[in-house]
């Protein structure tokens, strides 16, 4: 039977009751779906209250028959149903005061030839507090998320570039010398940005598209990273295509974290 697999998954947080203009989409695991007419649920635990789910399809379109979100009251409801298309992230906003989420259960299958994955995303809210007293929260949720700390994350400057006008314009930063690193973060420093593509080159020739913040808008002067392939390391070149979204120029800075 071809099954809807879980893979890594732990936490969701929330956003603010009203929808902000910005969202800091923060990784919260993913979902491995098989291809075919066979379908298989998989239930994970959250920890928290949510606003709004993100979900974004690698290496295949899926369909979904039903995503159901059971709620801290004892309550399931039906979050989304329909098509999700590759690499076209879909927001969820949750129905009335629901927003304690404790599981979610994926009924969906892959198209033809090929199985796909399921990046599941939070937007980061008002509700931090009420995750870090989550009796989890040091040996789970801490790891996952950056919450804009240098200092806990020991971020090291490696260089920045400057991108001008209204579209999307291309910049790469050739400053890594094939060095290992385990993760970036970018921060915009004088305006608020997007960056639409994110792409590493790597010391064997590879080049993989790197996900920030699912590709929604990057507050200024906070830190958004980027975990990089565990088997891929030793970048030698950062392709950014960003934009300002408040301003005509805005300057990205990179960081590292070894």
């Amino acid at each position: 039977m071809n099954k809807t697999r879980l893979a890594v998954l732990a936490a969701v947080l929330c956003a603010g009751a009203a929808t902000p203009a910005f969202a800091d989409w923060d990784s919260i695991g993913s979902v491995n779906v098989s291809h075919g007419r066979d379908r298989d649920v998989r239930n994970f635990d959250l920890g928290g209250p949510v606003d709004r789910l993100q979900l974004r399809v690698e290496n295949n379109g899926v369909e979904c028959r039903s995503v159901n979100a059971t709620f801290g009251n004892g309550t399931t409801r039906q979050i989304f149903s329909g098509r999700l298309y590759e690499n076209r992230p879909t927001t969820i906003d949750l129905p009335g005061n629901n927003r304690n989420i404790k599981r979610l259960a994926f009924n969906c299958s892959a198209g033809k030839w090929r199985d796909a994955t399921i990046r599941i995303a939070a937007d980061i809210g008002s509700h931090r507090a009420e995750w870090q007293h989550n009796p989890d929260f040091g040996r789970v949720w801490a790891r996952m998320f950056n919450w804009g700390s240098d200092a806990v994350n020991n971020w090291q400057y490696v260089g920045q570039e400057s991108f001008e006008g209204r579209r999307d314009s291309e910049n790469v930063f050739t400053g890594w010398r094939g060095r290992s690193i385990n993760a970036i973060a970018l921060k915009p420093l004088d305006a608020s940005a997007r960056c639409s593509r994110v792409t590493a080159m790597f010391k064997n020739g590879r080049t993989r598209n790197l996900n920030v913040n699912n590709v929604d808008y990057m507050r200024q002067g906070q830190y958004y990273k980027i975990d990089l392939p565990g088997d891929q390391r030793n970048l030698t070149s950062l392709n950014l295509r960003c934009r300002a979204t408040d301003a005509r120029r805005v300057t990205v800075q990179i960081f590292t974290s070894k």
